[in-house]
Parts: structure tokens; C-alpha cells; sequence
């Protein structure tokens, strides 16, 4: 069975950690046989909600950016890796902005009482990479939430994610001593039916 594997790196650097991680998992979707997509979301160009609450009628935003394609790929994605760093004890913008304009699935779902149903048939999955450059308790408490929220609004199971605390410069994630092994086991797991 052939799995759509949709990779989503949040991280306004392109070889930041958070990213390294993903390009690591999704090389190990690929090495397993499964179809792979990985958009970076410095490269859309994605307006912040204007909360006008228009997407409450019928579940569509009046916003028309390239939200509307990666909203597209969200819904025929099998699984979902979502790679977000730490910025200020929660999500980095670019992560969140998506987030935030998750808002027609939220309408279609409690307001027009519609679930996505995948296409496949397959559940869906998703797993959450993060870095931090802080090791403070409770680092990734805030940015979990929202992740989480994200996947419930696209019916997508949350997996166990992979959070890594005190990896703040660029490349810093190549000295930890188990990232990428934890990683490829991480989506190794999220790639059983």
C-alpha cells in the first residue's frame, strides 16, 4: 500500500533544524515506498486571517492566496509531517498563519457538521517536528496545542512527535546524539496503515 506523505516546513530558514528533521523523515517515507510532497511555506505567498468570519457560511475564505493550494494537498494527504520551530515559547509565525486559516474547516466541520474523509479511505496521521533553542520545561507545551488543534480540524490522528529542546544555531541538530534515528522511527511508526 502506496501512502501519500505531505511534509509542511514551517521554519522561515530553509536549512534550519526543525526543516533538517523533515527533510530526514520524509526521505525515510520515500525509502519505504510511499509518494512524497514537500512544500516549504517560505516559498507561499499566505495572508493572516482577518477574522471577517465569511468562511461560517459555507466553509470557503474570501482570501484568495496560496493558501487555497496547500489547503487542496491538506485534504488528499495520508499522512502529514509538520516541521515547526520554537519562536518565543510557541509556534513560529509562518506555522501559525496556517494555522489561523484553518478557520473553514473548523465552519465545515461544527457549523455544517461536514468531516473530511480522505480519499484513500486510509486514517490519517500526523507527526509534529520541532526544535528548540531553549530546554525550559514546558517549551513545546503551547506550539503541541496548536499542532494539535491543526490536525483535530483536518481529522488527522496525532501522532507521538519528535521534540528536541536546546538545538538553537543552524545545524546544531546534526551534534544530537538520537534526532535522526528518532525521526526515521517516528515515521517508520506513522506509516503503518
Amino acid at each position: 500500500m502506496t501512502l501519500s506523505v505531505l511534509g509542511i516546513a514551517c521554519s522561515p530558514r530553509r536549512n534550519g533544524n526543525s526543516t533538517r528533521l523533515l527533510l530526514e523523515a520524509m526521505e525515510t517515507a520515500k525509502a519505504e515506498g510511499h509518494t512524497t510532497e514537500l512544500v516549504y511555506l517560505s516559498d507561499l505567498k499566505i495572508n493572516p486571517c482577518q477574522g471577517c468570519n465569511a468562511c461560517s457560511a459555507d466553509g470557503i475564505c474570501v482570501i484568495n492566496d496560496d493558501i487555497l493550494q496547500l489547503r487542496e494537498k491538506l485534504i488528499q494527504a495520508d499522512r502529514l509531517i509538520i516541521a515547526a520551530p520554537i519562536f518565543m515559547m510557541g509556534l513560529n509565525a509562518q506555522a501559525k498563519i496556517i494555522i489561523d486559516r484553518m478557520q473553514p474547516f473548523w465552519a465545515l466541520k461544527y457549523l455544517h457538521h461536514q468531516t473530511l474523509k480522505n480519499p484513500s479511505g486510509y486514517e490519517r496521521v500526523g507527526l509534529y517536528l520541532a526544535a528548540s533553542g531553549l530546554k525550559k520545561p514546558g517549551v513545546f507545551d503551547c506550539a503541541e496545542r496548536s499542532i494539535q488543534t491543526f490536525f483535530h480540524m483536518l481529522d488527522i490522528r496525532y501522532a507521538q512527535p519528535c521534540l528536541f529542546g536546546g538545538i538553537d544555531h543552524a545545524g546544531e541538530i546534526n551534534e544530537h546524539p538520537t534526532a535522526f534515528d528518532d525521526v526515521r522511527k517516528a515515521t517508520q511508526a506513522l506509516l503503518i496503515p
